[in-house]
């Protein structure tokens, strides 16, 4: 980090508040799909069309973001953790006879806030890194959000053991959010760039383009784990919240080690070569998404998923290299976050598009085959996107 010692001082405290609102984002991702199916007995097709809500402040983040243009990252962070606490305390207390309205409206509250958060995450470190480390403090910022994702599946197996209320789990978790706002809130804050006004937080520029389209592809491939691969798991192959919550254990441990090295690999290969790498890997784990259901036995089936889940959901820690590409092309350091704020709004846009689409194709083809097969090729036109991404290397600045 950059800074003075009172600065460095003043980060830990950040990093303890959104250890803690990672911790609660995760908590609440794990146990979402088996909510869905089990609490509200939603289909594929009505899944499909949740994401609507769900992922619809992905855009309105950018807006969010741009009314909040007199603040700075950190408190918008705590901004965001209060909208999680607020949504989340709603959803432990619904029950099945609710509305579909009023679930969405709730679910969409909770991701408002985990969208917002998201990007300041990701502004923080490129802001507070030297230039040269970081894609290494966004890969160790990376492990902790894993770590965080890590207790939360490591609690959600041990409770339900014990205890199969879903509205203990969305009280716990509003909870902690809730401490990781008043962290944030109160924490003195170090500098960050200022934004005169809205206008700037919108950020269109011919220069970003290869940054938005592959955000655009980003959309669609995020759709494929997030969406379809939970629901591959806990509809098709029937996984339960305690078997979900061993495999993202599983993953967490793996990904603690994996994402500061991908850190790494982005710093010495560089963004171009790892995110071509990238589309490789994804395009292979979505034909065996696509077929290993349908073409093994059940047990062999759920064996072969559950790896290409983990390798997923360790491949998506790759995305830092979107966030150092753009910092490192960016013409003025006010342009960074306005970018990744805009780059999340086109993201979604793809990403709304594609959970009702291939809702409607998983409901009317009655199997995931052409959903992933679909989603396999929006990876493999990210690695046609990658290869002109601009080679470059970022000149080690002097120690603060």
């Amino acid at each position: 980090m950059t800074g003075s010692p009172v600065i460095r001082k003043t980060m830990v405290f950040v990093l303890i508040a959104l250890f803690l609102g990672q911790y609660g984002a995760g908590m609440y991702d794990l146990v979402f799909s088996n909510f869905l199916r089990d609490a509200h007995h939603l289909n594929a097709e009505e899944r499909g069309f949740l994401e609507l809500p769900r992922e619809l402040p992905g855009i309105l983040t950018l807006f969010v973001t741009s009314a909040l243009f007199f603040m700075n990252e950190v408190r918008i962070a705590s901004v965001a953790c209060l909208l999680m606490t607020a949504g989340m305390l709603v959803l432990s207390r619904l029950d099945d006879a609710c509305s579909m309205w009023t679930l969405s409206a709730w679910i969409m509250l909770v991701s408002l806030g985990q969208h917002i958060l998201m990007g300041t995450i990701d502004s923080i470190v490129m802001h507070t890194a030297r230039p040269e480390n970081r894609s290494l403090r966004l890969g160790q910022m990376k492990a902790l959000g894993t770590a965080a994702s890590l207790l939360g599946a490591l609690v959600v197996w041990i409770k339900w053991k014990f205890n199969t209320s879903f509205g203990v789990d969305f009280t716990v978790t509003a909870l902690v959010c809730l401490v990781a706002a008043l962290f944030l809130s109160r924490v003195k804050t170090p500098v960050f760039p200022k934004r005169r006004g809205w206008r700037e937080c919108f950020m269109f520029r011919k220069r970003y383009k290869v940054y938005y389209s592959l955000e655009i592809l980003h959309g669609i491939r995020k759709q494929l784990y997030l969406t379809f691969g939970f629901w591959l798991m806990v509809s098709t192959l029937q996984q339960s919240p305690t078997q979900m919550g061993r495999t993202l254990l599983l993953a967490g441990v793996i990904g603690l080690v994996t994402q500061p090295l991908i850190g790494w690999s982005i710093k010495k290969y560089g963004e171009r070569n790892v995110t071509i790498f990238d589309s490789i890997a994804l395009s292979l784990l979505c034909l065996a998404y696509a077929f290993a259901p349908s073409v093994l036995s059940h047990q062999w089936a759920v064996g072969v998923v559950t790896a290409c889940f983990v390798l997923d959901n360790l491949l998506f820690a790759m995305g830092m290299a979107r966030s150092t590409y753009v910092a490192r092309i960016s013409e003025k350091p006010e342009d960074i976050s306005s970018c990744i704020y805009t780059g999340i709004a086109v993201n979604h846009v793809a990403s709304i598009a594609y959970g009702i689409i291939g809702g409607l194709i998983w409901t009317y083809t009655g199997g995931p085959q052409a959903v992933f097969l679909i989603g396999g090729l929006a990876t493999v036109g990210a690695g046609l996107v990658a290869r002109k991404m601009e080679k470059g290397t970022i000149l080690p600045t002097p120690a603060a």
